[in-house]
């Protein structure tokens, strides 16, 4: 019998998006994009983002990766104001 996942990949149907996800041919963009357009600054898990940064690097999308960066950067910092404005820049990357 075969997987639920090795049939999706047969299939060429794209795997949805989870943090720290690495490529793969049918790695989901989109899914990446929406999940960082849809970021709720006042709830967001700095760990978690970084799985999401990592993902972003690891295929290529360096300006958004440093866009979340910062927004995580200021997470951390416990700066929420300096976030929400980070993830406005994110957004306008997208």
């Amino acid at each position: 019998m075969i997987s639920k996942n090795r049939f999706k990949q047969l299939a060429g149907l794209k795997e949805t998006f989870q943090p720290g996800q690495r490529w793969a041919s049918n790695f989901d963009y989109n899914g990446m994009l929406d999940y960082m357009k849809n970021i709720d600054v006042q709830t967001a898990d700095p760990v978690e983002l970084q799985k999401v940064h990592d993902s972003a690097v690891d295929v290529n999308y360096h300006s958004e990766a440093s866009a979340l960066g910062d927004i995580i950067d200021a997470l951390k910092a416990g700066n929420k104001p300096e976030a929400e404005e980070g993830h406005k820049r994110l957004v306008a990357i997208l």
